[in-house]
Order: structure tokens, then sequence, then C-alpha cells
């Protein structure tokens, strides 16, 4: 464990614990509102939670959301196409590869960096799509340019972000787009700040505010072309509700036995690959949650959403100059 300052501000003293969980603390920044985590975890034990599928969201769990996740990257790839018409996309953070998959129906030419090597494996060997498992810097990818680079809810998670956005610049062509989604914790006040009943620690690292993400991207020589910006509360407020009905209507039987995820991985992938539907009754079930948040979420949300109350962001930038070569990490 290491204690760390803002990395904007350089500040220790001045920064005050707001959020305890799971033995980690967040801090927000007195001068700039950014909240890090500190002390963290080195960046080997970082690497690890995802190498070995020790994540708050498991392989699984990635994989078996392919319903939400097509329907999410269908509504990014509509911002997306506004700006880009193809070529080659990168995403960092590919999880179980499904936007991948649309962007390349949507005629992108698709490439991932997942670190959890079982979605990684998913995304090679169902959808054919190269990904990598390794961080940006140490990528083979980065030996290339790339048109766009893309990724969802992946801000937060970076042990440098600075680092990060310099790398993202580095591997874009002039010209090139970034699009990524990513939450604003760090503007949003404390009492709803408090209605979260998780902050996924020690997965996430820092929490960024709108003027943070501007602060990443103009020195790394991206000029931000638009930012969107969705309410959640609604999701939010129906997430916890479902929640604590299926907890209280589902109880697993005792002596059940337990399945690995590595097998409950392979066993989706060989679902996918047979076309397999599932039970009807279970896939209309999906659906429909499926669609009714995506609707609550970026429908709902879209609806006037309110400053200093949690939202989703999604931003596009454009790389405008050159600022140098992949940072090493």
């Amino acid at each position: 464990m290491e204690d760390i300052g803002c990395i904007f501000c350089g500040t220790e003293s001045s920064s005050q614990a707001i959020i305890e969980e799971k033995g980690y603390t967040g801090r927000k920044c007195a001068r700039c509102g950014l909240i890090y985590v500190s002390p963290r975890p080195s960046r080997h034990e970082i690497a690890d939670l995802y190498g070995h599928d020790a994540a708050h969201i498991t392989a699984d769990s990635h994989i078996s959301a392919e319903v939400f996740k097509r329907l999410y990257a269908r509504h990014h790839l509509r911002i997306l196409s506004s700006v880009a018409t193809g070529g080659t996309l990168l995403e960092i953070g590919a999880g179980a590869g499904y936007f991948l998959d649309e962007a390349r129906r949507w005629g992108f030419e698709p490439y991932g960096i997942e670190l959890n090597p079982l979605q990684a494996a998913f995304i090679r060997d169902t959808f054919g799509i190269p990904c990598e498992v390794a961080p940006l810097s140490a990528s083979t990818f980065g030996q290339r340019k790339f048109d766009i680079v893309y990724h969802c809810d992946v801000v937060s998670h970076f042990f440098d972000p600075i680092a990060e956005f310099q790398n993202m610049a580095a591997i874009l062509k002039d010209g090139g787009v970034l699009v990524f989604e990513t939450g604003n914790l760090a503007e949003v006040d404390l009492p709803y700040l408090r209605r979260l009943s998780k902050f996924q620690y020690p997965d996430h690292l820092f929490f960024f505010g709108t003027d943070h993400l501007r602060r990443l991207l103009e020195p790394a020589g991206f000029t931000i072309q638009s930012i969107q910006r969705y309410a959640i509360l609604p999701q939010l407020w129906v997430t916890r509700l479902a929640a604590k009905a299926k907890s209280l209507l589902s109880k697993p039987p005792q002596g059940s036995a337990s399945v690995t995820t590595a097998a409950r991985t392979a066993g989706r992938q060989a679902s996918l690959k047979s076309g397999h539907p599932g039970s009807i009754a279970r896939r209309a079930i999906q659906w429909t949650w499926a669609y009714s948040n995506y609707v609550l979420r970026y429908k709902v949300g879209s609806i006037a959403p309110k400053k200093h109350r949690p939202q989703t962001i999604i931003v596009v930038a454009r790389k405008t100059r050159e600022t140098g070569t992949i940072a090493g990490g």
C-alpha cells in the first residue's frame, strides 16, 4: 500500500476522507475536488485483480451481460458515427467484446485491450477480434496508429490517468477521435454521494468531475468536441429496488454445487457460438430488464440532468496536436 496525493494539485494534507469501503479510503482534494484512493494497492496488486478474475465484476458477469452491453454499444456507436464513419478502432478495457462486435457491424475495424485473460480469450475465440492482455503502454498495438480509441467506465480504474491519456493520444492518428463514458462523482454533493451503495474499491482508484477530464484531455493534445450528460439516479433507484426484491425471492438451495468462473465462461462461449438462445422466458426477462435500464439511463436520464447529482458522461474529443510517445508503466 502506498500513500499518494492529488494527481493534479500534489497535496495530501488538505484532502478529506469521504468514502470508506472494504478497508480503503477515498479522499477528496480540498483544492480541485478530485476523489482518489490513498493509501492504495501497488500497480502489481491492481493488475492481479484482473489477472486472477478477482475484480468486482467477474468475467462471467461481463459475458452474461450481453443484452445490456449491446444496447449500450449501439447508443454509443450512434454518437461515434456522427464524427467517424469507419476506420481502425481500439477499445481499452474491452470486457466481453460486445461493443467491438457491434462496432465491426457498423463498419469499423476493431481491436481490444482487456487485462482479464478469460475475457480477452472470449473476445478472440468467440468473435475472432484481436485482443491483448496488456496495458496500453506494453501492448504491441502501441506500434500502430488508430482512427478511434474508445472506452466505457474505465477511467476510474487507471493507475496513472495522466499517462494513460497521453498514451491514447500517442496511438491515435492526427485528427483521430477519442470517445469514452465515465461518471462525475467528484462533482456530486455529499448527500447524493452517500446514497450510493458501493464504490467498487479497490477496482476504482479515482473519481473525476468534468473539470478533471479537461485537465486530462487538453495537456494530452485533445480538444473536446462534445460532452453529453445523463442523470443516473432513476436507474440507481430502480436497480436498488430490484436487488432487494431479488434477495427476498431467491435463496440458493442448501448443498448446491458451485461452478467455477472458467467453466461458466466456457459454457457461455459455447452457447454463443452455437446460437442457442436459452429459454424463451429467460431471454424475454433479460431483454426487458436490459431495455428498461437502457431507457432509464440514456432516455430518462437525458432529461435535464441536474448539477451536483450523479451522472454518467459521454465525452467526444479529437486529437489536435502531437504531444509525445507512449509512456511506460
